[in-house]
């Protein structure tokens, strides 16, 4: 990039100064004939006004000096060299000069001028006065000496200045690059440092802003596993539970009936499965939510449950409850999560509750225990091994990401934990 850079601005100032500087040049020869034929004139003029009556009676020691090199020639009014340098015979511009008009011409590498001595009326010879075109070449060529030294100049310091400037515009973007390789090598931390560059910045914020989002993409990912096999692992409980207490039983039952709730609660984990898939990669959609829907699927798939061992699950819905949106996979995770902490860790009855909290949707979910221990952060995720927490981890993941809050309302007694659901779509970004 400096390259490209450096070398655009040497051909731009290239171009340019030649773009003006042949233009000027033909110009500044052009301006040194003039001056070498106006001091020409000026010559001519001094000797003619020099002139007695009589040509043929000049004195030649009363010609004005010259500057060396010139030469000054005077004719009869036959043409016919009186005194001086020139051809013995007047030629064009002389004959033109006794008719009355003063000449001047560049014929054969000399600079001529003519005039007539006289008037209009009686012209009595003319004065020829020459000088080598030379002398206007070797002026013109120190000036653009001149001219050349300076575009040398001017395209050295077109060079610094673009060196410069590219050095400082390729540092952002080559910063900008670093950070994309060591994202590509896996540093997710790596993040873009403002440059001043507003373009440059832009690009560093676009990039800095993938990287987080890939990076909480990747942790949730990487949390997945954790996440699921708790999940999956309490419908595995239950389902052997159920099958064992089937063959418990003696004489037994109808084994078909063990076998269909066996096989619904597979469905539910092939169900959990997916949605935690889902979830995780992000391809949910948010919708509006039917919060009287969920709470009865939810009450449908924890009741019996409950009710095997004594414990009752109450579902309480109040009237006219604020709109709410979200994905309708998390919001079923996130209700079982809290429902199976209810009954995993708590006591007595299990009560859902769905009610306007200032014109935003509130879910409380609370039990009978005798409460949780006020130092305790129930949402932090457990060193592996330790399965208390993980469900209530993935829950306030899950709630975060959908722009909700999931707290603990309650510590004790009857500890109680409140979900409150977005109305509209989240402030931050989903993950």
């Amino acid at each position: 990039m400096r390259r490209r850079i450096l070398r655009a601005t040497v051909v731009a100032v290239l171009c340019a100064l030649l773009l003006f500087a042949v233009p000027l040049a033909v110009a500044v020869l052009r301006l040194y004939r003039q001056d070498e034929i106006r001091e020409l004139e000026r010559a001519a003029d001094r000797a003619a006004l020099a002139l007695p009556t009589l040509v043929s009676e000049f004195d030649p020691r009363e010609l004005p000096r010259l500057r060396p090199g010139t030469r000054l020639a005077v004719y009869d009014t036959r043409a016919r060299l009186v005194t001086g340098s020139g051809p013995v015979s007047g030629d064009a511009v002389v004959r033109a000069a006794l008719a009355g008009s003063a000449q001047s011409l560049q014929g054969g590498g000399d600079l001529v001028v003519t005039v007539p001595v006289g008037s209009a009326e009686r012209v009595r010879g003319a004065v020829r006065v020459s000088r080598s075109g030379a002398w206007a070449w070797r002026r013109a060529a120190f000036t653009w000496l001149a001219m050349g030294g300076l575009g040398t100049l001017a395209v050295g310091a077109a060079a610094l200045v673009s060196f410069r400037s590219s050095k400082r515009l390729a540092r952002p973007f080559e910063s900008l690059a670093g950070t994309a390789r060591r994202l590509e090598g896996g540093d997710l931390t790596a993040r873009a440092a403002p440059s001043g560059l507003s373009e440059a910045d832009e690009v560093a914020t676009a990039l800095n802003r993938a990287a987080e989002r890939l990076d909480r993409m990747l942790q949730r990912e990487r949390a997945f596993s954790a996440d699921a096999s708790h999940q999956l692992r309490t419908a595995l409980a239950r389902t052997r539970l159920e099958l064992e207490s089937e063959l418990a039983v003696w004489p037994p039952s109808d084994p078909y009936a063990a076998m269909h709730t066996a096989l619904e609660s597979l469905d539910h984990m092939t169900t959990t499965v997916d949605d935690l898939l889902a979830l995780a990669r992000d391809l949910p959609e948010r919708t509006s939510l039917d919060v009287t829907a969920l709470l009865s699927e939810a009450r449908g798939r924890w009741q019996d449950d409950l009710a095997a061992a004594g414990r009752l699950l109450r579902v309480v819905v109040e009237d006219d409850l604020p709109h709410a949106v979200g994905s309708r996979q998390a919001a079923s995770q996130v209700l079982d999560v809290l429902i199976a902490n209810a009954a995993a860790h708590g006591r007595g009855e299990v009560t859902v509750r769905a009610r306007d909290a200032g014109e935003v949707l509130a879910v409380d979910v609370e039990d009978q225990g005798p409460g949780l221990p006020e130092a305790q952060d129930v949402f932090a995720r457990r060193p592996a091994g330790e399965e208390h927490g993980i469900g209530l981890t993935l829950a306030r993941s899950l709630v975060e990401a959908e722009g909700g809050r999931l707290f603990v309302s309650r510590r004790a007694p009857c500890p109680c934990f409140t979900w409150l659901v977005p109305p509209a779509e989240p402030a931050g970004p989903r993950v």
